[in-house]
């Protein structure tokens, strides 16, 4: 498949780069992914490189005592093992698994470093692509070493609530499983299940069928407890 008809797929691409050297180009193999699949799995060898069109998918580490911890999440337009690429290592260091449906087109790992040596604006754009992920990543990091758990996960549930229109509905069910904010967050769910539990006594939040929910004055309250946590903080740490 041609780049010229991956644009067609999905034009975000073109803020990365308008074409690909006519030599390389023809090679990019387009792959279709139901959602909950496997796209690579940590530690394996990096053999291709991955653009995401359309769709989004999860980024997670796995650890040998069997826990899972989210690193983040991404939308298309998105690449699938180019900081492994840029780092000069042999295997992935990451599990990327698909959140919905999603269509990814890949490019031999050699083709695609071939195409970030001839082309600096695109080497430039998947690099601040990268950096932008990296700042995020380090701007909160150590959060859940320095803070409680209750302040981690009340943070996590009042941001989660906001993202599903709470402002303006007035009310959100967070539809999201123990397990689920158990990896997103890094806290066992034997902690979240009891800072929950906490929670509702404290009238910070509700529990719906099993799920966090917020009305409207248990999420003024949640803001208010988070403005008293920070308030009382030594650290200084960002929120």
């Amino acid at each position: 498949m041609r780049y010229a008809e991956l644009l067609e797929l999905s034009p975000g691409l073109g803020e990365f780069t308008a074409r690909i050297p006519e030599e390389l180009d023809g090679r990019f193999q387009l792959k279709s992914y139901p959602a909950h699949a496997l796209i690579h799995q940590k530690d394996s060898p990096l053999e291709r490189i991955g653009i995401l069109l359309q769709g989004t998918f999860r980024v997670v580490n796995e650890f040998e005592n069997g826990n899972v911890f989210m690193i983040e999440m991404n939308e298309a337009v998105s690449f699938i093992g180019e900081v492994t690429l840029l780092a000069e290592a042999a295997v992935t260091s990451v599990t990327i698994e698909t959140v919905t449906d999603c269509l990814v087109a890949f490019l031999p790992v050699e083709t695609f470093d071939a195409w970030l040596r001839q082309d600096i604006a695109l080497l430039r754009a998947v690099s601040r692509h990268v950096a932008a992920k990296l700042y995020c990543s380090s701007y909160n990091r150590g959060e859940r070493l320095f803070y409680s758990a209750k302040y981690v996960l009340l943070k996590y549930l009042v941001r989660q609530a906001e993202e599903r229109g709470i402002r303006s509905a007035g009310q959100a069910v967070l539809n999201k499983t123990r397990r689920q904010i158990s990896e997103e967050v890094g806290l066992t769910e034997k902690t979240i299940n009891r800072t929950l539990t906490q929670f509702v006594r404290d009238g910070v939040l509700s529990i719906q069928r099993g799920k966090a929910a917020f009305t409207a004055e248990q999420y003024r309250r949640a803001q208010r407890e988070l403005r008293v946590y920070m308030s009382q903080s030594k650290n200084g740490a960002c929120s």
